[in-house]
């Protein structure tokens, strides 16, 4: 599932247009994104592991996941598993062969902490839009211009509800997307203009560790509940 949203083809606030035009305009975050405005991160266990959880963040209605394209790691069989069940993006892609595997995947979006200028224009090139992170004013706007999809701010929770407040105004030309250890935090965020949230860490939990699907279940359901989310059977 690549679907994008109706501005498909035109860059996000002139972000990443080249002067001379010889660039393709990065590709808009999916429609699927803005809508669930929220987004989980898993990392790379092997299919058989994350089928579950995958399942049940589904069925929660937390269908937005990106799974990490670990060295060595190979998470295909959850592409044609789950295309029209959830928005699957690809995570941690960092290198130019990291974003051509994610386009080979059919990567609904990318999650690239500290990407090479290389696997940013592979992901442009193969219509896979991109999201980076940073935190601070200066970070972000930086971020901003390599022509990104959007900026994930983490720690979104670290310098409180004074800098939520007031970091969307220092830099209105840039899509933000709030990595947060709390929901509630979260919603703060989506009030003052983010795209998207984030909620890896207060959903998953130690759900790799303990094994413990009912938790996770529980925990997806709360989150998806405070975000307006519709379960899905």
């Amino acid at each position: 599932m690549n679907e994008t949203s109706p501005a498909s083809g035109t860059s996000p606030s002139g972000a990443g247009d080249p002067a001379d035009g010889s660039a393709a305009a990065p590709a808009p975050l999916p429609r699927e994104l803005e809508l669930a405005r929220a987004l989980v991160v898993l990392p790379d266990r092997g299919v058989d592991r994350l089928m579950p959880i995958i399942e049940v963040l589904v069925q929660e209605g937390l269908d937005v996941v990106a799974v990490e394209l670990a060295e060595g790691g190979d998470p295909a069989g959850l592409f044609p598993l789950y295309s029209f069940r959830a928005c699957l993006g690809a995570a941690r892609v960092s290198s130019a062969v990291h974003a051509r595997r994610a386009v080979d995947l059919g990567a609904a979006f990318a999650l690239c902490p500290d990407p090479s200028d290389e696997a940013l224009a592979v992901l442009r090139d193969g219509g896979v839009p991109a999201i980076c992170e940073a935190l601070t004013p200066s970070e972000v706007r930086a971020v901003w211009r390599r022509g990104v999809a959007a900026v994930e701010v983490t720690p979104a929770d670290v310098l409180g509800e004074r800098y939520l407040k007031a970091l969307p105004a220092m830099v209105p030309e840039a899509r933000l997307v709030a990595g947060v250890q709390e929901i509630r935090t979260g919603r703060r965020w989506l009030n003052e203009g983010a795209v998207a949230i984030d909620v890896t860490d207060p959903v998953l939990s130690r759900v790799l560790v303990s094994g413990d699907h009912a938790s996770l279940r529980k925990r997806a359901a709360e989150a998806a509940q405070q975000l307006g989310r519709q379960r899905r059977r």
